[in-house]
């Protein structure tokens, strides 16, 4: 799980560095606190998120008020899904509704960020 965790904050760094100047949503803080998501997506964490996570959801939602913020946040989580097979798309999917929040977006391995 440690090994998870430093590629989980490794690849969310990395990501970090190719966001478009003059994007609004700020990446550092909001998905920073998604970390304690990260037992839950993997399925190591139960049938509900903890409160910590989705505390971190609710931030991410307000964090992506916009079109554009919505789409950059979704190709990172994307991208960040992707690269950590231990993740489990059905956990990713349905985080927002586990965390009583509106869906902002959708995410997994396959979303289409665009839309």
């Amino acid at each position: 799980m440690k090994k998870v965790l430093v590629t989980f904050i490794t690849l969310l760094a990395t990501l970090l560095l190719i966001v478009e100047p003059g994007q609004s949503f700020d990446f550092d803080g909001e998905l920073n606190q998604l970390a304690p998501c990260l037992n839950y997506v993997t399925g190591k964490g139960g049938d509900k998120p903890s409160s910590e996570c989705c505390k971190g959801v609710q931030a991410l939602k307000s964090a992506t008020p916009t079109t554009d913020d919505r789409r950059a946040a979704c190709l990172i989580l994307k991208t960040l899904v992707g690269t950590i097979p231990e993740i489990k798309d059905d956990k990713v999917s349905s985080i927002f509704k586990n965390c009583n929040a509106t869906e902002a977006f959708s995410f997994s391995k396959d979303v289409n960020c665009e839309r």
